[in-house]
């Protein structure tokens, strides 16, 4: 899909259909004005602009809207797809996602940008062009260390602290705590204060979705056996965000699991605006659990999978 055609429908949907200014469209994308009024002329020559807008972004901007109506979402972009390959819809995700992040690092005077783990959100900073950015913050929230002791290697703040000059603060700590005790010990340790602290210079946290089941993040990464996840499945859990395995309700599972999660709890999190990069079929169960358990605040998805939640919304 051509990307400048992309933004030159997505500027006249807001514009023609979401009567939003042209001044509020270019502080939204971050652009100047002059720039928005040229891609309005742009739409209209190339045809995007007839009696109606012709494209297919203006069928993703609304399953956009319906979302952030639905679920009271402050942020949502659903990335419009051409084939339903798990392949291409992870790539469409990717390229949406990237351009997100893009516009959240131009925004004035930010200060910082907390990530999760996983696939998605590593491919979405790998697409990020360089930006040299001051006393800028890229805070990792989840622990990194595997069962084996090995790191997980989808950490994605290091790639993005590269392309901004930022400081990147990793948390250099087991997912899952062995126990209770070793938990506590981990929560009062001064990397996860430090951690803390950092959060809250953040304007926004990006993170994954996982889900549960035959090869699943969380086993294929070594952070549970298939023991485990087999045992969390007959439980009811469904999928997981930063290690918090919940069920189809977005509740955390009473599960061993769940009582030695270094990462931060659910009120912590959601301090700053939460948004979800994730898609595809296998995670259909996961996001809608995740979105109606508060878990986030916003999504950037897929077309299918927007269609999903909102046919599936209770």
């Amino acid at each position: 899909m051509d990307e400048k055609l992309e933004l030159q429908a997505k500027v006249a949907w807001l514009y023609y259909i979401g009567n939003v200014t042209q001044q509020d469209i270019a502080k939204q994308l971050s652009l100047s004005r002059p720039t928005i009024q040229r891609l309005l002329n742009l739409a209209i020559e190339n045809g995007v602009v007839q009696v109606k807008i012709d494209h297919t972004i203006s069928t993703t901007m609304d399953l956009a809207e319906r979302l952030k109506k639905r679920f009271n979402l402050i942020e949502c972009e659903v990335a419009p797809i051409e084939e339903s390959t798990a392949t291409q819809v992870d790539k469409a995700i990717t390229v949406t996602a990237g351009r997100f992040l893009e516009q959240v690092l131009r925004r004035p005077k930010i200060t910082g940008v907390a990530l999760g783990t996983g696939r998605a959100v590593r491919s979405m900073c790998h697409g990020v062009s360089r930006h040299m950015l001051n006393d800028f913050k890229v805070v990792s929230l989840a622990g990194t260390v595997v069962l084996d002791g090995s790191f997980n290697r989808y950490d994605a703040s290091l790639s993005l602290a590269d392309k901004t000059d930022g400081k990147y603060y990793i948390l250099s700590i087991p997912l899952f705590a062995e126990n209770l005790e070793d938990r506590d010990y981990w929560y009062s340790t001064r990397t996860y204060k430090r951690q803390l602290d950092c959060y809250t210079d953040c304007q926004v946290a990006m993170i994954g979705v996982g889900w549960m089941g035959e090869r699943c993040p969380l086993v294929e990464d070594g952070f549970i056996t298939t023991e485990v996840m087999y045992d969390l499945v007959n439980k009811g859990a469904v999928g997981d965000v930063l290690g918090w395995v919940f069920d189809a309700q977005g509740r955390v599972i009473e599960h061993k699991v769940n009582e030695c999660v270094t990462s931060f709890t659910q009120g912590v999190l959601l301090q700053r605006p939460v948004i979800g990069v994730a898609g595809g079929v296998r995670k259909h169960r996961a996001i809608l659990a995740a979105l109606r358990g508060g878990w986030l605040n916003g999504l950037i998805t897929d077309q299918l999978t927007a269609e999903f939640l909102l046919a599936n919304a209770d």
